[in-house]
Parts: C-alpha cells; sequence; structure tokens
C-alpha cells in the first residue's frame, strides 16, 4: 500500500542556489566547488519580437475587457510575457490570431493558479478552498449539463467571475480554431492539470515535500501539457485523434511536457524561494530526500532532466519508427521545438529573475 504522504523530511534551509545560465546550455549553481553541467537541450529557435508584442498587447487588451486589467496584472503579464513564450515554442506557427488564442489560455490558466491556488503572503496557508475552485475552474471549459434554473444559475456566476469567464472565453476561441478532438484532448489535460494543483496544496497544507519519485509522478500532470497539446492546433494541422493517442505518442508527449516543467523547477527556484517560503521544486525535494545542499540538488535536477531528454530521443526514434506517418514526424518536431522554446524562455524571462 503507498503511503501518500510518508515523506517526513523537514523542509531544506531556504537560501539562494541559482546562478543563472551561462550562454545558451550551462546551468551554474553556486557553491564553494563551482560545479557545472550541461543541461542537453535542442538550439533556442529565433525570436520573434514584432509577433510577440503583438500578442501580448492583444491578451492584455482581453484582460482588460474582462477586468483583469488591473496595473498589477497587466505588469505581471508583460513579465511573464506569453507572446514571447508561444513564438518561441511554435516556430513553425506564423498565425498571430492562433498564437493568441495560445496566449489567452495561458493567461487563463495562470490567473487560475494565481487567484485559487498560490500560497503567499496574500494567501492563507491552509486555505481549504483551492479542490472546489479548481473544480469550478474545470466546469468553466467543461460546462455542466443542469437543469434550467441550475444552468442559469451557473451561467451567471461564471460570467460574474472574471478568472472563471476568462477560462471560459479563453477555451471558446481555442475551440474556434481547433477540431472537436483537438479541444478534447487540451480540455482532459487541463483536468489532469488541476489535479496536480490540488495534489501540491495537500503537501503545501502539511508544510512537506514529497519524495522524488512521488513528486515527478505529480509534474507528469502539474505540467505544460496542455500548451503542447496545441502542437498541431498553432501549425494548423491534426493529428488524427487514434496517432495523438497512440501509446508510443503520449509517451513522447509526456516526456516532453515533464522535461520543459523541469525547466521551470530549475530556472524559478530561487523565486519560489523568496515568494512563498515552501519552496516546491525538483531541486528542494531532492535536497529534502537526500539530505544534501541545495547547490548540489539544483545539479543533480539538471541531471534527471539530461537524463529525460535522452529518453524522450529514444522515444522520437522509436514512435517515428513504428509509425511512418509524415504528421507524427511533424508533431515530434514540434514537440522538439516546444522543449526548445520552453528551455530557453524560462531562463531568460522576467518573470523568474524578478
Amino acid at each position: 500500500m503507498i503511503e501518500l504522504i510518508a515523506h517526513e523530511t523537514p523542509v531544506p534551509v531556504q537560501q539562494p542556489h541559482t546562478g543563472g545560465v551561462q550562454g545558451t546550455s550551462a546551468c551554474t549553481a553556486p557553491g564553494t566547488q563551482r560545479r557545472t553541467t550541461v543541461l542537453h537541450c535542442p538550439p533556442a529557435p529565433p525570436e520573434r519580437p514584432e509577433a510577440a508584442a503583438e500578442i501580448n498587447s492583444r491578451v492584455v487588451a482581453w484582460m482588460t475587457g474582462l477586468g483583469l486589467g488591473s496595473a498589477a496584472n497587466v505588469e505581471g503579464v508583460y513579465k511573464h510575457d506569453p507572446g514571447r513564450g508561444i513564438t518561441l515554442c511554435h516556430p513553425g506557427s506564423q498565425d498571430v490570431d492562433r498564437m493568441t488564442a495560445a496566449g489567452k489560455m495561458i493567461v487563463a490558466e495562470t490567473a487560475v493558479d494565481d487567484y485559487f491556488c498560490e500560497t503567499n503572503s496574500q494567501r492563507d496557508s491552509q486555505d481549504q478552498t483551492i479542490g472546489p475552485n479548481l473544480s469550478l475552474a474545470q466546469s468553466a471549459i467543461d460546462a455542466p449539463c443542469l437543469t434550467p434554473d441550475y444552468q442559469g444559475l451557473w451561467e451567471r456566476q461564471r460570467a460574474g467571475h472574471p478568472v472563471l469567464r476568462a477560462q471560459h472565453e479563453a477555451f471558446e476561441d481555442l475551440k474556434r480554431i481547433s477540431s472537436p478532438a483537438q479541444a478534447q484532448r487540451t480540455r482532459h489535460d487541463i483536468a489532469q492539470l488541476y489535479l496536480g494543483y490540488n495534489a501540491e496544496n495537500g503537501w503545501r497544507l502539511v508544510n512537506r515535500l514529497p519524495p522524488v519519485w512521488q513528486y515527478l509522478a505529480n509534474r507528469q500532470m502539474n505540467s505544460f501539457r496542455p500548451c503542447l497539446d496545441l502542437t498541431d492546433v498553432l501549425d494548423g494541422y491534426e493529428l488524427p485523434d487514434e496517432l495523438h493517442a497512440h501509446p508510443l505518442v503520449q509517451d513522447c508527449t509526456a516526456r516532453a511536457s515533464l522535461i520543459a516543467t523541469l525547466h521551470n523547477d530549475l530556472a524559478s527556484c530561487e523565486r519560489e524561494i523568496r515568494e512563498h517560503g515552501l519552496p516546491f521544486n525538483l531541486p528542494a525535494v531532492i535536497a529534502a530526500e537526500e539530505r544534501i545542499p541545495l547547490d548540489e540538488a539544483f545539479i543533480k535536477a539538471c541531471e534527471v532532466h539530461n537524463e529525460l531528454i535522452r529518453a524522450f530521443e529514444d522515444d522520437t526514434e522509436r514512435t517515428t519508427a513504428a509509425l511512418p506517418d509524415p504528421v507524427v514526424a511533424r508533431f515530434l518536431t514540434g514537440l522538439w521545438a516546444w522543449i526548445a522554446g520552453s528551455r530557453h524562455w524560462h531562463f531568460t524571462t522576467a518573470r523568474h529573475s524578478a
């Protein structure tokens, strides 16, 4: 029987433990020995500042119309810079309209996290409303079918809450550029994302970090997978549902999602400690489990990332050999591009360095 929270190692000493990125491929963790490891990743795609700025401008205008256009929120969007992230992660997309739809989804999901989940100085660390609120957020993109009176009440509540309205409107925009199957895969994986959010909150409530294996299993859900689902959507084609659902393709997508999420862990370590108290990222979890300094754990986390990259290389070779369909190769190429753009964006965005 698996004990869901059996890791009793105290939270490690909280100290800055990332030294940034040297050049385009190396991560350096500060310490007496100055150990350096190479973070293996495809090279960064070219920047597209004009397209990125247009996406950001459209997203901010949309947010303002929802009632989320406060100065702090707008500043947060520009620090996050979703337009730049999207153009880096989808180098094959030339359609600003499609990329803006993706930007809205990213901002809506971030709003759910910021408003309902983040444990910081503005939120009670014992907050018990996160699970119910995440369920409501999911209902904004996966509408319930109720009796007329309750249906109307739900729709009024959804329309009256800016975060729920953002979720709903962003997903409606996404459906406009997606097939029903593409939209459904995103809807499904957002539900998994919110399940991961809720698990993280559970660990925060007991002020414990999970063991590494359990943390990584949760990160398979609490990941960028809904964003990677848009690989074919933004490039204007469709990976047929029977190929997208193939176990080999699913393995590649899952692996790529976890890799991209570890970019977030590595790039945001220091900011998480500063803003949230309990650091919830792979270096912190490794440090707690192995009782080692965070500098050393940071290097080990990079090594986990590199092991996953090598496995992803094997996954894609195996998949293209077993499924010799050009559309599969195109989708896997898109996943590689997403990993490359993710790594570059994470280590150069103001969101993590601010």
